[in-house]
């Protein structure tokens, strides 16, 4: 009987969880166009902000060699841009095109395009949620810079049935719940053809940076590579704005390594490998790679 309840309980939530996801796709979706970026090279290693890509790069940057890069957020802002020359540039974060944020906000991704625009003197494209497109102040910025290409991909939630996941991930109409820019990151990676997709800088180490102040304010010390030693405990903030509560912060993280779990499914039913290249890392779904063995592999040779 018990057994019986359960399966009746899960498979009311997944029938509820598809009918709200295609309530969203008829709202949200919009017609993709990424059929001509189908790539020929099958590796590509993606950087992410953590305080460990730094002194991964310095250790390992042969690993690169014959790979292509996605770099995420605020990358171009880095020193590490023009040394690296990504062929993408991927964002989730809608605070960096809203007009209705705070104004560190709107300071800081000004900057970013600026950067972007002054910096790219090679071919780049870039991949931005749709919302993105209904903005023009960053799309005037770069608006002069020839070597970028700028394409919308659809970051609606999808959850429900697994068939009904899947069917939704190969039509591109959204993607599992983006609470990361790394979900974004592996999903277009796999769209595009793929086989290996290593990551680097992935820490996600933010569990043990939570605390809360004698206000009661949930703070977190969200750590970059390019601030490290420079952060400091914040707000989370929503959207842009506001603060989230400890139980929220938590929810959000919690949703990030969930989802994990259905990017790695996905991958796997499109013979995709996701390899964590990131010693320490928090993320328990996709199996690891110590390049410090393979470094000194490769030096005994």
């Amino acid at each position: 009987m018990i057994k019986i309840l359960l399966y009746t309980q899960n498979f009311c939530k997944n029938l509820l969880a598809t009918l709200e996801t295609i309530l969203k796709f008829f709202i949200l979706s919009k017609k993709t166009n990424l059929k001509n970026l189908y790539s020929t090279n099958k590796e590509v290693v993606i950087l992410g902000n953590g305080p460990s890509l730094t002194k991964m790069i310095k250790e390992h940057s042969s690993f690169l060699k014959g790979k292509e890069i996605v770099s995420v957020n605020y990358f171009p802002s880095s020193d590490l841009y023009e040394k690296i020359m990504p062929k993408y540039l991927i964002s989730s974060a809608e605070e960096l095109f809203l007009e209705n944020v705070d104004d560190i906000y709107i300071k800081n991704s000004n900057k970013l395009f600026h950067d972007l625009n002054e910096r790219t003197t090679w071919p780049i494209i870039c991949f931005f949620p749709f919302i993105a497109k209904k903005h023009n102040r960053w799309q005037k910025i770069i608006a002069g810079n020839k070597n970028i290409s700028v394409y919308y991909y659809n970051k609606t939630p999808i959850e429900g049935f697994k068939v009904f996941r899947q069917w939704s991930f190969n039509q591109k109409l959204g993607m599992a719940r983006p609470h990361n820019v790394l979900i974004p990151c592996i999903s277009l990676m796999i769209w595009l053809g793929y086989k290996k997709i290593y990551l680097w800088g992935a820490d996600h180490s933010w569990l043990k940076e939570i605390s809360v102040d004698e206000n009661n304010n949930a703070l977190v010390n969200q750590k970059h590579f390019y601030d490290e030693g420079k952060s400091k405990p914040e707000t989370m903030k929503q959207g842009g704005k506001g603060k989230r509560r400890l139980h929220e912060m938590l929810y959000k993280f919690m949703i990030s390594f969930r989802e994990y779990f259905n990017v790695l499914d996905y991958a796997k039913d499109n013979n995709a490998k996701i390899i964590n290249c990131t010693k320490g890392s928090f993320i328990d779904a996709f199996e690891r790679l110590d390049l410090d063995k393979i470094t000194l592999k490769n030096q005994k040779k």
